[in-house]
């Protein structure tokens, strides 16, 4: 039961996000009445899921909630701002209840039955709602039977079901037999069933279901009704529900064969079919000439046919639900069998066996396929985290009296699973800031001749095989002097100090530092810029300001795709393997070490341009450059600074698999990672971002000096 539970809150979590998108949308567009139809249709299906796992309380509380929308799609409520206030409260609320499903945090109940009253009000429900657990159990009507005393009062109807299930309904443990029983205790019904015929038998599988049913049904309940039943598998199902004339199909023993006719002509319903249908009815047998006319009917309303009365005719499955741990179990892997790929052509290089070749190249090109493959199952697009940032820009526009437009662009680019777990929170950071000392109120921004209503803008997109995500706003932007001043003050710079816009928003991101006038419950203690840049740095990211007073300001953040599989430059320093990312590398050179030596400004000149370098020997406390040598010079960029590094040899491009380097190295600078050569040693994986900011570091203090 606790994997059944657990898959039941995956499915609600989803369900959930999606149900605050169409909300916050709805917030934009009342009148959308396509996105109400999405709110109705995620409730419906949350409340069938939470029936079906027995978790009453939540299915009674969300299907008072649907009557609202409901009943707004039916025309007969107007949507409100006060309804879209208690259905984002309810929104909250459920999900902390669907891990408390009983309610047994306290406050999770006086919460539950405070919402249940407002919704009440909404829907005109005149029953009080007591703390009691016997009153939380609200009745949620279902039609049993045409027979039972209810406040339906509407006269009854026939339907025809047709029900086709897809061939493999029984993998996801759906059984068709439990729809056909709940249609059957709707009402009177007749239940014809059809079995299609095997033609090969060497690609059926007993697991298929070969029947498929047309069900006659009458019943007080509505067309919407007979669909619930359906919910779990009409996205890959055949389903056609078709109201048609009213007959009392117990009762009416006169019923003859020109009634079957004009009533089934338009019904997928062969004459077999029909004449079992009369039979049970306890009429004739239709004569041959009305058969040959049915028939012929039939054939003209199918060659006809437009798909009105059809509810779902393809049978399509988009995608299947992967546990994450399992993708992670996948990733590793692969992984492995790239290391062990390296090993295979590691031996083929040292035996150069003409056959040996061929199979470790196409073990190659297979396995870098498979990577990619599976690499590309583990991005997740970026836009599962807009909706979240939708509701913090309402809720604090609220609270702030700021009027403000959320704008997302770019949703459908994707990122590591991995990546965007961790994304979160610093965009949160930010966008906060942006809300509170970002944007000004609505009479502010008018006497600057801006539009009262101040934007924030969420935006993604590729730029080679890295990702930038951006926070745009177009408020008061960030005064570089003051920032100047504040770093003066803290000590960080000098006054004479000479430094770019860029380099002093730099210090924005220092610990403790803060411009804010005012301290706010929001932001403007000095805590957590800081904290958005290392957690973007862990992620081999990087983060750059830019902003102009009173036009607004630009954090753009660029990550790597991955985490996990790179392709890098395997180097050689004095014996010591080291990968760098390919995607950081620019050009490579081959210089005298007499260049490098003696070299008091750190800077060499390559075609015809000048290039800054770092001896990584002397970083990694290697021995001095041998000046009878040559070394490689590798140029690495980060954003707008280039760097050379340098490196005894290089080996070639290696594809590698980054692990992390345990907690004893974790405080490593300038390595992020490792990975396990063909030969079964360690190369380290450098971090260029930090290898670069090193080298600012020196400019900086040698300035400062």
């Amino acid at each position: 039961m606790d994997e059944m539970k657990e898959t039941y809150i995956q499915e609600a979590n989803e369900l959930l996000e999606n149900l605050e998108s169409s909300l916050l949308s709805l917030e934009d567009n009342p009148n959308d009445k396509s996105n109400i139809e999405q709110v109705f249709r995620v409730m419906h299906t949350l409340k069938g899921n939470s029936s079906m796992f027995g978790l009453s309380k939540i299915a009674e509380f969300v299907h008072d909630l649907e009557t609202i929308y409901d009943k707004i799609r039916q025309g007969e409520m107007q949507l409100s701002k006060e309804i879209l206030n208690t259905t984002l409260a309810s929104f909250d609320h459920l999900n902390k209840i669907i891990y408390d499903s009983e309610l047994e945090d306290q406050s999770n109940k006086d919460n539950h039955f405070k919402l249940i009253a407002e919704i009440h009000v909404f829907i005109g429900k005149s029953d009080s709602v007591g703390n009691s657990d016997t009153s939380s159990d609200l009745p949620i009507q279902v039609i049993t039977d045409s027979s039972s005393t209810d406040d339906q009062s509407d006269s009854p109807k026939t339907f025809h079901i047709y029900f086709e299930p897809n061939p493999n309904i029984f993998l996801d443990g759906s059984n068709p037999l439990y729809l056909i029983a709940e249609l059957a205790a709707m009402g009177k019904s007749i239940v014809v069933p059809h079995f299609k015929s095997v033609t090969n038998l060497d690609t059926y599988s007993p697991t298929d279901c070969i029947t498929y049913w047309d069900v006659y049904l009458e019943s007080t309940c509505l067309k919407t009704d007979v669909l619930d039943v359906f919910v779990f598998v009409e996205g890959n199902s055949i389903i056609e529900i078709t109201e048609i004339p009213f007959i009392n199909l117990i009762s009416n023993n006169a019923f003859n064969e020109v009634v079957i006719a004009s009533t089934f002509k338009d019904l997928k319903t062969d004459i077999t079919s029909i004449r079992l249908l009369a039979e049970s009815l306890g009429t004739k047998v239709i004569s041959e000439k009305s058969q040959s006319k049915l028939s012929k009917a039939l054939a003209a309303e199918a060659a006809s046919e437009s798909g009105g009365s059809s509810v779902s005719k393809e049978k399509v499955v988009s995608s299947i639900r992967v546990a994450s741990d399992k993708l992670d179990e996948l990733m590793n892997l692969v992984s492995e069998l790239v290391t062990t790929q390296a090993s295979l052509t590691l031996y083929n290089e040292k035996n150069e066996t003409p056959e040996l070749e061929v199979i470790t190249e196409n073990i190659e090109k297979l396995s870098r396929r498979l990577r990619d493959i599976a690499f590309g199952m583990t991005l997740v697009p970026i836009n599962n985290m807009f909706s979240r940032f939708q509701r913090l820009v309402r809720d604090m526009s609220e609270t702030l009296g700021k009027e403000i437009q959320f704008v997302t662009e770019g949703g459908e680019t994707e990122l590591d699973k991995s990546i965007i777990e961790t994304l979160t929170d610093p965009l949160m950071h930010i966008i906060r800031n942006s809300l509170d000392h970002g944007l000004e109120k609505a009479e502010d921004r008018m006497l600057l001749d801006k539009p009262r209503k101040g934007t924030v803008k969420l935006k993604a997109f590729y730029s080679g095989i890295s990702v930038y995500v951006q926070i745009i706003d177009d408020g008061k932007g960030i005064d570089v002097e003051a920032v100047r001043a504040k770093a003066i003050s803290k000590g960080f710079i000098n006054e004479g100090d000479v430094l770019s816009d860029k380099e002093i928003f730099d210090y924005i991101f220092y610990p403790g530092f803060s411009t804010a006038a005012v301290v706010t419950d929001i932001s403007g203690r000095g805590v957590g810029m800081d904290v958005v840049k290392r957690n973007i740095t862990d992620l081999k990211g990087a983060i750059v300001v830019e902003s102009t007073v009173n036009v607004g300001t630009t954090l753009s953040i660029k990550l790597p795709l991955s985490l996990s599989i790179i392709d890098g430059l395997l180097v050689d320093i004095e014996g010591v393997n080291y990968i760098i990312p390919l995607s950081v590398v620019n050009k490579c050179y081959e210089v005298d070490n007499t260049e490098m030596l003696n070299n008091f400004n750190k800077l060499l000149i390559l075609d015809e341009k000048q290039v800054p370098f770092i001896d990584i020997r002397k970083e990694f406390g290697y021995s001095k450059l041998d000046s009878t040598a040559k070394s490689q010079l590798i140029v690495v960029s980060d954003g707008d600074h280039e760097v050379g590094i340098t490196v005894d040899y290089i080996v070639g491009e290696y594809q590698a698999v980054v692990k992390p380097i345990g907690k004893y190295y974790k405080n490593q600078d300038f390595i992020s990672g490792a990975t396990i050569l063909g030969d079964g040693s360690i190369a380290l994986v450098m971090d260029t971002h930090k290898i670069v900011e090193l080298y600012t570091d020196h400019v900086k203090l040698e300035n400062k000096q």
